[in-house]
């Protein structure tokens, strides 16, 4: 009897032990930890900050000089992204980090907040525009459900222009052309601002890397005069053409892909 015991100890025994094998060979849950450095650079590098007045004291100096020229027909206006080019998104992708989340989850709240934070310089830009007689349209890919929280936020922050004829929102498309032409039917734009290069032209939309950095090569002569760019290590388009925009990737996945991508010596 007993020697009968032993062997269902040893076989209960077996699989402990291969349950516990089986329970530390099981890969960690992969985390959105990747996202951390460029996250902390947001919040707390106080050279983001330098670039972001950087950014737009380059703009008024450009618009100054627009402002300048003779032959001018049309009203004058400057176009703006909203998301890390003059409110700072930050909170949301630390809460993506922390919670180990992805876009869309928390989005909508966070925007229905209303309390994104401006970048440093955008208000006062925006506002010298406003005092020099030039219009400032914005023109987000923020679905249009996020309308009302999205004018709220940019009121309650000091931004001019907080108004229905002047934000111009996502519909059913992420081109940014044809709202641009909007514009353009009667004004005359000096001046775009973004933290992505589709922001600025559709010449960049759907483009491989090698493309995306071709494209700018041939524009090298616009940045810093009419396209004026902000530093958005965290997300855009920059960061989708890295594993092709494959959204059905697990997060392990997209890592390997990443660090395909890098170059070392």
């Amino acid at each position: 009897m007993k020697s009968i015991n032993y062997f269902f100890l040893l076989i209960f025994l077996a699989g402990m032990i291969s349950g516990c094998t089986r329970e530390q060979e099981k890969p960690e849950k992969a985390d959105n930890e990747h996202f951390l450095l460029a996250t902390l650079f947001q919040q707390k590098a106080a050279e983001k900050r330098a670039l972001s007045y950087q950014a737009f004291n380059m703009a008024k100096f450009m618009l100054d000089g627009e402002m300048r020229r003779a032959g001018l027909t049309k009203k004058l206006a400057v176009v703006v992204d909203i998301d890390e080019t003059v409110l700072d998104n930050s909170p949301f992708q630390a809460k993506c980090i922390l919670e180990n989340t992805d876009y869309p989850k928390y989005w909508n709240e966070w925007c229905e907040l209303a309390d994104a934070k401006p970048l440093a310089g955008s208000v006062e830009f925006l506002n010298y525009a406003k005092s020099k007689g030039v219009e400032v349209f914005y023109i987000t890919n923020r679905k249009i459900k996020l309308f009302d929280a999205t004018i709220k936020n940019l009121k309650e922050k000091d931004f001019p222009f907080a108004d229905k004829e002047h934000l111009l929102m996502k519909t059913d498309k992420s081109d940014k052309e044809p709202r641009r032409n909007i514009v353009r039917k009667n004004h005359e734009i000096v001046l775009f601002m973004g933290d992505n290069l589709g922001d600025f032209i559709h010449v960049f939309n759907n483009k491989n890397i090698e493309e995306r950095f071709s494209l700018t090569d041939s524009l090298r002569n616009e940045f810093g005069r009419k396209f004026i760019l902000l530093p958005n290590p965290m997300y855009g388009s920059w960061v989708d053409e890295l594993f092709e925009s494959n959204y059905d990737l697990s997060k392990e996945e997209m890592k390997k892909l990443f660090k395909k991508h890098l170059k070392d010596f």
